[in-house]
């Protein structure tokens, strides 16, 4: 079923806002001093931010399941090890999917009474309702929970986003699930396609944004600036991901693959995405503890880059978005409406 008007926003108004964004417009300034900062947080702890108008405090390291659930052979205890790592180690918020085979059953199985500890967010990867009531359904099965704190439609570049506030459309029954209480909070998350976004994030509904930060495909897919500002502007929490570029070669079944980006500036990575105006927390895989400490320690380091450091990540950011090009997918253009990025 399809209506011209949808609560919050109409079709024929997203359509127009996706359009204005396409051809190069750029929502107005940052609204950054609307995105408050937690208490300090006791000696030792992973400090907090207020996820956008959730009103929630999130630790700023959201451990990512995608590379310990994709990973070969599948291993639901690797990831229940991990998700009870990244707990032990002051994590307060767990990021999972479908898309990423064994990792809700590995979540759910590590969890257990530690549910009440966490900040849980999935993912809804449908183009109709029934699709995504059956999703839901199983997700919440296999974290053996009866709701999650953020429900994310994932993937947003490749679906069919002016179909979303139909009636009949994604980010509606999201919105819906919400009034029910099987979720907290509504969410939209994507790698590409940035011109997607903007008719969704404008319609009100959607509480948080997970979309990729960092300071190399800021060059190549501009959600900083054709994005970010959108956000900010409706106060929506935001999840920077892909931090450090992803897997390398979007190899994420193999359980020693490397990360896009060199070791030698993850430190850098994790400061440039932390100092972007309105990121509450980075979502950072990890397939074992051990690199979930690293990731701990990097973020309880955190200071904002200096003049001359920022000028160095520029410079760095840009030589690479080089020879990245457009990994994540198309930048614009028609949609195929299989996207499986994790």
């Amino acid at each position: 079923m399809s209506s011209d008007r949808n609560d919050g926003i109409s079709r024929r108004t997203f359509v127009r806002q996706t359009g204005l964004l396409a051809g190069g417009t750029i929502l107005a300034a940052s609204t950054a001093g609307k995105f408050a900062a937690a208490a300090e947080p006791a000696a030792g702890e992973i400090p907090r931010r207020v996820l956008g108008k959730t009103g929630v405090e999130v630790t700023i390291l959201t451990l990512g399941t995608a590379p310990c659930g994709l990973a070969e052979p599948p291993s639901p205890e690797n990831v229940a090890r991990c998700v009870n790592a990244a707990i032990d180690l002051g994590v307060g918020a767990i990021d999972t999917a479908p898309a990423y085979k064994v990792a809700q059953e590995g979540v759910g199985l590590g969890l257990g009474k530690r549910r009440k500890d966490v900040f849980l967010s999935t993912k809804v990867l449908a183009e109709d309702v029934p699709e995504a009531e059956k999703i839901l359904a199983n997700s919440l099965r296999l974290l053996k929970t009866d709701y999650v704190d953020l429900l994310y439609w994932h993937c947003v570049g490749d679906r069919k986003v002016e179909k979303g506030l139909n009636e009949d459309g994604v980010l509606t029954w999201l919105v819906k699930q919400k009034k029910a209480g099987k979720i907290r909070f509504v969410g939209i998350s994507g790698h590409n396609r940035p011109n997607k976004f903007a008719g969704l994030l404008e319609s009100g509904e959607v509480d948080a944004l997970l979309t990729v930060v960092n300071f190399v495909d800021r060059h190549t897919y501009q959600f900083e600036e054709k994005v970010l500002p959108v956000a900010r502007k409706h106060n929506v929490g935001i999840v920077a991901m892909k931090v450090f570029g992803g897997a390398k070669g979007g190899q994420y079944a193999n359980p020693k693959g490397p990360c896009e980006l060199d070791r030698e500036h993850l430190g850098l990575a994790v400061r440039y995405s932390l100092g972007v105006p309105g990121v509450a927390t980075l979502d950072i895989g990890a397939q074992n503890a051990d690199q979930i400490r690293k990731n701990v320690q990097m973020v309880k380091l955190f200071k904002s880059l200096s003049s001359e450091e920022q000028e160095k990540v520029d410079l760095l950011g840009r030589q690479l978005a080089a020879k990245w090009k457009d990994h994540f997918g198309p930048v614009a253009g028609m949609p195929h409406y299989a996207g499986t990025h994790v």
